[in-house]
């Protein structure tokens, strides 16, 4: 073919076109062929870019797909007459069949036999928010029977109408292994807890029942004409056990804690008489060890407070407890405070008790674990005090529970102090203090050192100026002395005369059971009510030596009001107990052996009547639930019996089960001489409001 150049001049030099012309051509030519080369490279160029976005969209697509499957879920569509549109290659490997089958077909999952197939890509629940159905399923697949989350959601058009529904499906058969397996280990440890409580709920009745018989037998023993000897075994069986009991106690305790079993009462009580009551029951265990134990609670404390008296006891003869156990020198102070961080206008009040004492004491190691579970202060085989090591534990969890916390401070071979605090509602706030003994002068010479700070605490909360020792008289006379029998006897003449000489009062401070010296003014007991410190201090009272004599514990009750008591108890040791203690205490006494019989008793009684009912709560025939829901049955004139349980059965909804029963009170075994006492002092004169209408 010719070129367009040669063309040109061909043309020109045969005349076939002017020279002019020809180069006029030729220029419109060459625009014209640079115009279509410009064109052709733009759609090289365009064509280049296309292949390039198809092969990025092919490779998108390609690593979209191997994303999806790689994450093992199965994943399709369903139009809206249910034909599938979409299945990934895991939909069609878990379910064994071709994509090209699928597609267009209606696919349901087979379900193992005997279930009941789950609704599957319908269109219900779509349609308003969240969009989104989820359900668990059991399908079959080609691996046997799998557990599937599925998640189903709505697909829309440009228009917003509903077109297609996503179905995904996560395989979660290990989860629900898992899951079931996790089930049936909560079910097991339900049973095995519950089979724990009946465990120990049984084990301490059974254990409980004969104690008694033994800690009440051996006190009856104790309580008769022995020789040293025989008082000595004797006195080694109660100690061993109440060592026991005491053990036992802890276990229960601990494992009621553990279950969530705790429940505490509101009731109001009055802190200082409390704390007065604890001291005196542990003051007979630290005379014995010849230590001093006093309390001192702070004139701002309220009057009645409102919370579980039974659990802060248990909390505190814990703690001052274990101080008496822990001191073989000196002795035990427990103060009661009010604590600043809690406003009066709540009508709550924050208490802080410390128990302080002069003991082994502990080193920072010992003391930053000694409320765990187990330990002990003297961890070491040549310990020489025994114990389970819960007690500590326990209180921590009951403070903790009454709202407060525990602490110690602790030195070796000094002591500890422990301290904790508990909230409680406020029924009567504190009354002004009375400075009775504004600008008197009193002598504090007393060799106990607690009971020398309780002392000082009560006469400086009266007004008075305090001063301690027998050198403080050097600095002038004193209204008032107190003085222990010790400084009493060993400075009997050089006190003598130096308070003759000033015109001072004496009290000497004397602990129960200790012969009191005379030539004094009087004298007051160990440790010392602030009550009866008070009444008799402005009244001028004292105790006279036949009043501090008949203070010492005596080997029998004092003598009841002579009640009528009707007595369900089935075990004869406890039964003799039983009726031995009550007949000393003065009261007519009626045994029985089953609830049967307590009602018959009760209804062939003349005229129907009994002061109260002591009722065992496992008795042949008739148990004791079943005898009172009988006798509260009867008619006005014996349904109104006060019935007080007396049983092994030791846990917190033991109690409460009585109650609900249409029981009065409750009384656990082995049952305390002075428990009793009270109890029977406590109805005497009541009837049961549970009688029947």
């Amino acid at each position: 073919m010719m070129g367009a150049d040669m063309l040109l001049g061909l043309m020109a030099g045969t005349g076939m076109i002017g020279a002019g012309a020809a180069s006029v051509f030729g220029l419109l030519y060459l625009q014209e062929r640079r115009k279509a080369a410009r064109q052709r490279a733009a759609f090289e160029a365009r064509f280049e870019t296309l292949s390039d976005r198809n092969w990025e969209l092919k490779e998108s697509e390609e690593r979209y797909r191997t994303l999806i499957d790689a994450q093992g879920d199965v994943i399709f569509r369903k139009d809206l007459r249910g034909f599938t549109t979409y299945a990934n290659e895991v939909f069609c490997q878990t379910f064994g069949v071709p994509r090209d089958e699928v597609i267009g077909s209606v696919f349901i999952p087979d379900v193992p036999e005997g279930e009941i197939p789950a609704y599957f890509g319908d269109f219900a629940g779509l349609a308003l928010p969240p969009y989104r159905v989820r359900y668990d399923q059991h399908v079959v697949t080609t691996r046997g029977p799998r557990w599937f989350a599925w998640e189903e959601f709505a697909i829309r058009d440009e228009d917003g109408r509903l077109a297609e529904i996503q179905t995904m499906g996560r395989d979660i058969t290990d989860r629900k292994l898992v899951e079931q397996q996790l089930g049936e280990a909560l079910e097991e440890a339900q049973r095995a807890n519950k089979a724990k409580s009946l465990f120990l709920a049984t084990m301490s009745h059974e254990i409980r029942t004969p104690m008694n018989a033994v800690l009440g037998m051996t006190q009856l023993l104790l309580d008769t004409e022995l020789v040293p000897a025989q008082r000595s075994y004797a006195e080694a069986v109660r100690d061993s056990g109440r060592s026991l009991l005491a053990i036992i106690n802890d276990i229960l305790d601990y494992s009621k804690i553990e279950a969530g079993k705790i429940h505490l009462d509101n009731e109001p009580f009055s802190p200082h008489e409390f704390i007065e009551s604890v001291t005196e029951l542990l003051a007979a265990r630290a005379f014995e060890k010849d230590i001093d134990i006093a309390s001192i609670v702070d004139p701002d404390v309220p009057r009645i407070l409102k919370g579980d008296e039974i659990r802060l006891r248990q909390i505190i003869m814990n703690l001052a407890g274990n101080a008496v156990k822990f001191t073989e020198k000196g002795g035990v102070l427990i103060h009661v405070s009010l604590a600043d961080d809690m406003p009066a206008a709540t009508g709550r009040a924050r208490l802080r008790v410390l128990i302080e004492d002069t003991g082994i004491g502990m080193n920072e190691e010992d003391a930053a674990r000694i409320f765990d579970e187990f330990s002990q202060a003297d961890s070491s085989l040549a310990r020489r005090f025994e114990g389970t090591g819960l007690g500590l534990a326990i209180s921590k969890r009951l403070v903790e529970v009454m709202g407060g916390e525990i602490s110690v401070v602790s030195e070796k071979g000094v002591g500890s102090t422990f301290a904790f605090t508990i909230e409680c509602d406020v029924e009567e706030a504190a009354l002004p203090s009375a400075r009775d003994l504004d600008g008197r002068r009193a002598l504090v010479a007393v060799s106990s050192p607690m009971t020398a700070r309780a002392l000082q605490h009560l006469l400086e909360n009266m007004g008075a100026q305090v001063a301690q020792g027998f050198a403080a008289m050097e600095d002038g006379p004193a209204d008032i002395a107190f003085i222990c029998e010790r400084n009493a006897e060993a400075r009997r003449e050089e006190i003598t005369r130096l308070l003759e000489e000033a015109g001072t009062r004496t009290l000497v401070i004397v602990a129960p059971g200790t012969a009191a010296p005379e030539a004094f003014d009087g004298y007051l007991v160990r440790p010392v009510r602030h009550s009866s410190f008070k009444r008799r201090l402005l009244a001028g009272e004292v105790e006279t030596v036949e009043e501090v004599s008949a203070a010492v514990p005596q080997a029998s009750a004092e003598k009841g009001e002579g009640l009528s008591v009707l007595v369900a108890e089935d075990n004869e040791l406890n039964a003799i107990l039983t009726r031995t203690l009550l007949e000393r205490q003065g009261h007519k006494v009626r045994m029985v052996e089953n609830g049967a019989e307590v009602v018959e008793a009760l209804k062939g009684e003349p005229g129907g009547y009994f002061d109260l009912v002591l009722m065992d709560l496992h008795m042949p025939e008739v148990d004791g639930f079943e005898a009172t829901k009988r006798i509260r049955a009867l008619g006005p004139e014996w349904s109104d019996v006060p019935i007080i349980a007396l049983t092994a059965n030791a846990m917190v909804e033991d109690r409460q089960a009585c109650l609900d029963a249409g029981m009065d009170d409750y009384l656990s075994k082995p049952v305390m001489p002075e428990e009793l006492q009270a109890a029977l002092n406590h109805w005497a004169g009541r009837r049961s409001a549970y009688a029947a209408a």
